[in-house]
């Protein structure tokens, strides 16, 4: 009973509880704008939303090249004012270039593009390039909030833009408004009313100065940035990518199948970034091993309670489908049950990648995504057009068991060899 008061005296507990509650606050917008979304444009031409928004999911991951991890780790550690205004400046200029950069590679390239994935609505490729900067510049914005700890205000970021993607999709409901294109770059940008009220989100002293001299900072973020980037950006290719293979394999209402089950599972994944979004800077910090002990078995708990959360979830799954997304997408019932185990799976795995915010092994961001991304494209590019819309299902829910494995055997790894082996 001790126990349990002091664990719920615990700080980081209670910013769990505050942005997980958040999140699932936010979330119920989200799901509800999904729902209307998926309802009022049926399987088919969701799939036409669907493949956008996958495709920006995935460039918005390209545009954030590790920075946000960078910043979570580094900004957190920093004291001083100064230091910190530089590592945004920085990282905020890097980004400008990217978002540039992928907007010309996107007037290039959207038309032969569409014709690639046999998709026959090229201006929502082309938004997807171009409005991405709205999903972008809002989670630039949540780096830094949660990079200065400042987790009650990217709650409330969370929420305004949740409420905006709720009223446009009410909007388009009540007028009937089926305009894929349309509902998709509304969708994309909704999330930039939180970036333009920033300057009430963020602390006063908080300044952007893009022309500086960042040679501190470019040593110091991109040492593990390089890494990040590539986990990162592999994570939003394996929760994306198998809805373009299918569009460019199946069809747009295969597509939109997927897509409809996906964004059910990704209110659960939620839940495991939020997490992550508390726990990576916090255990930044630790060096102790009394620290680290006691996180284990916080991470073993998490771990075994995403396990029974599951299992409560399957005997409703189905239910769960009708009120949501609708009927019209029953026939994902199957394909639903095994995204929600690989979205179990990630909210498990995410306290033991935090803790590699604490080891000095930031190889392992790189070698975790390279080695999930060939997994995810190994396995979508051979079974898909074999097995079909099962294959891609069975493929992340795979990918996601072997990073579980690979992760917590690692930490537990170097655990032992950094804080027991060397005490002996």
């Amino acid at each position: 009973m001790e126990k349990l008061l002091k664990l719920t005296r615990s700080e980081g507990l209670r910013q769990s509880a505050l942005v997980m509650g958040g999140t699932f606050f936010a979330t119920g917008f989200s799901a509800i704008a999904i729902i209307l979304i998926s309802r009022i444009l049926g399987p088919a031409t969701f799939g036409e939303f669907s493949v956008g928004f996958a495709l920006a999911l995935i460039l918005n991951r390209f545009n954030d090249l590790g920075l946000s991890f960078a910043l979570q780790k580094f900004a957190a550690r920093e004291t001083t004012i100064e230091q910190k205004n530089k590592l945004f400046s920085f990282a905020t200029r890097i980004k400008l270039l990217a978002f540039l950069f992928i907007c010309i590679i996107g007037i290039l390239v959207y038309l032969p593009l569409s014709r690639l994935l046999n998709f026959s609505q090229p201006l929502i490729i082309l938004a997807a390039f171009v409005f991405s900067a709205g999903t972008t510049a809002y989670e630039h914005l949540q780096a830094i909030l949660q990079s200065l700890h400042r987790f009650s205000q990217s709650v409330i970021a969370n929420i305004l833009q949740a409420i905006l993607k709720t009223l446009g999709a009410i909007g388009f409901y009540f007028f009937s408004l089926k305009n894929s294109t349309l509902i998709f770059s509304y969708y994309l940008l909704a999330p930039l009313l939180p970036v333009f009220l920033s300057l009430k989100l963020v602390p006063s002293w908080f300044k952007i100065q893009l022309n500086q001299d960042f040679i501190k900072e470019k040593k110091l973020l991109t040492s593990i940035a390089s890494h990040a980037s590539i986990a990162y950006l592999s994570a939003g290719i394996i929760e994306n990518i198998d809805i373009l293979l299918v569009q460019k394999y199946l069809n747009t209402f295969e597509a939109g199948l997927l897509g409809g089950v996906s964004r059910i599972a990704l209110l659960f994944s939620l839940v495991a970034y939020s997490l992550g979004t508390v726990l990576n800077p916090r255990v930044a910090r630790y060096r102790e091993k009394i620290h680290l002990q006691k996180f284990i078995k916080k991470a073993s708990l998490i771990a075994a309670l995403s396990l029974i959360g599951f299992l409560s979830l399957i005997p409703i799954s189905k239910w769960m489908l009708i009120f949501t997304i609708g009927p019209d997408y029953l026939s994902g019932l199957n394909i639903l049950n095994l995204l929600l185990a690989s979205s179990f799976l990630t909210i498990a795995v995410i306290p033991f990648i935090a803790m590699f915010f604490s080891f000095e092994a930031d190889w392992y961001f790189s070698v975790s995504g390279a080695a999930q991304l060939i997994m995810i494209l190994a396995g979508n590019l051979i079974f898909v057009p074999i097995y079909g819309l099962p294959a891609a299902a069975w493929t992340r829910l795979i990918t996601r068991l072997s990073l579980f494995i690979f992760t917590s055997l690692l930490a537990f790894y170097l655990y032992h060899r950094e804080y027991v082996a060397k005490k002996t």
